[in-house]
């Protein structure tokens, strides 16, 4: 329905200029100019009596504004018609769900892995042009592993 509306409208546009030229060209500044003139003398006259000049001035001025409301008017609804539609051009956005991460998986060893494997090392903080004093690094004995007691007597 807009669509027809705004042909529609197009339609009237045309029309309006057509009449917006032809009213232009009836007016005269003199008795011998303008398109009166040309189609037999005295015509603008003749139609609309002794106040040609007011009655062509207030149609030119009426007709003028319908020009200008009508052609912003279209440019609106054309603009807003485009924005309405998808884009031939521009691909969808497509929602994808984000993937689950896999838990990792640790190697299974035979032999259980002792605390004491790995010594403590204190790491040295990053020098600065500011020197500050390093907090000191507690550390906790690590609890000794149980004896094997693995023999017979």
């Amino acid at each position: 329905m807009t669509d027809f509306l705004l042909y529609a409208a197009v339609v009237f546009l045309f029309l309006v200029s057509i009449l917006v030229v032809l009213i232009i060209l009836m007016q005269r500044p003199s008795a011998n100019a303008g398109m009166g003139a040309a189609l037999g003398g005295g015509a603008a006259e003749s139609v609309f009596g002794g106040e040609s000049a007011n009655v062509l001035t207030k149609m030119t001025t009426t007709l003028t504004v319908i020009l200008f409301v009508l052609s912003f008017g279209l440019y609106l609804g054309f603009v807003a018609r485009e924005n309405k539609g998808p884009k031939a051009l521009t691909p969808a956005p497509t929602v994808t769900a984000p993937a689950k991460p896999e838990p990792v998986k640790t190697p299974v060893s035979a032999t259980p892995a002792s605390p004491a494997a790995a010594p403590a090392t204190p790491v040295a903080p990053a020098t600065n042009s500011v020197s500050t004093p390093a907090a000191p690094v507690k550390s906790e004995p690590v609890p000794a592993a149980p004896a094997a007691t693995g023999t017979k007597q």
